[in-house]
């Protein structure tokens, strides 16, 4: 389940459950409408994530690029140790 909260331009959207290829989509359109406001903290609350896939990956990694590009910053919050292994895979790809 995703829910997006508003407030000023902090904007928290709460994921929960497994982000893979057959819910990434609920993920990108939770977060693709914020993406388009300037100067906005967007603050993806990955608590309560127990899988992150690389379709999650991929998403999160294309909606930090575009936010940094309308000079926004998309922050990661409370990720489980599942969610921290896979960003860390990203991390290594990366480099």
């Amino acid at each position: 389940m995703v829910v997006p909260v508003a407030v000023a331009k902090v904007i928290r959207v709460r994921v929960s459950g497994e982000i893979d290829a057959s819910t990434v989509d609920l993920l990108v359109r939770a977060i693709e409408p914020h993406l388009d406001i300037s100067n906005a903290r967007i603050l993806v609350d990955l608590s309560e994530v127990t899988f992150l896939g690389t379709a999650g990956l991929r998403a999160l990694a294309r909606a930090e690029q575009y936010a940094r590009r309308v000079g926004s910053e998309l922050c990661l919050l409370g990720p489980t140790t599942a969610v921290r292994r896979s960003l860390a895979l990203l991390d290594l790809l990366r480099a």
